[in-house]
């Protein structure tokens, strides 16, 4: 593992991954299957110019897999997205989240670490004396 080894280290990189955090891609959940890459890139177009978006599609059956990403070209459009609560296609709400380019691993890793860092730390020098 020397490539798993590089990875952790970016992972622990990226530490104060949060929602408040600005990014400029978004993933979009919970869409109708019937919805396409036109009509989800036309509905996002609307807060700021888009760099990329997609909707994931199984390739072997070729059916939506409810969910997709956007990318803008800067942060501010994701904000205005954010800020509105009701985002729906043909009628079905919607969830929306910033997306980091690590994933959920960096957010979850990062929270532990704010959250009992001093603490944690302590226990690790007790153990290593012993």
């Amino acid at each position: 593992g020397g490539m798993g080894g590089d990875r952790g280290g970016g992972g622990s990189g990226g530490g104060g991954q949060d929602q408040s955090q600005r990014v400029s891609k978004i993933f979009v959940g919970g869409l109708p299957p019937e919805v396409r890459d036109t009509e989800f890139r036309e509905y996002f177009a609307e807060y700021g110019p888009i760099v990329d978006s997609t909707v994931m599609f199984d390739n072997a059956t070729n059916r939506s897999r409810g969910f997709g990403f956007v990318t803008y070209e800067s942060p501010d459009p994701v904000d205005k997205v954010m800020q509105r609560k009701d985002h729906s296609f043909r009628g079905k709400t919607v969830e929306i989240k910033k997306a980091f380019p690590k994933g959920g691993e960096a957010s979850r890793s990062s929270g532990g670490v704010d959250r009992g860092g001093f603490r944690g730390g302590g226990g690790l020098r007790d153990m290593r004396a012993r």
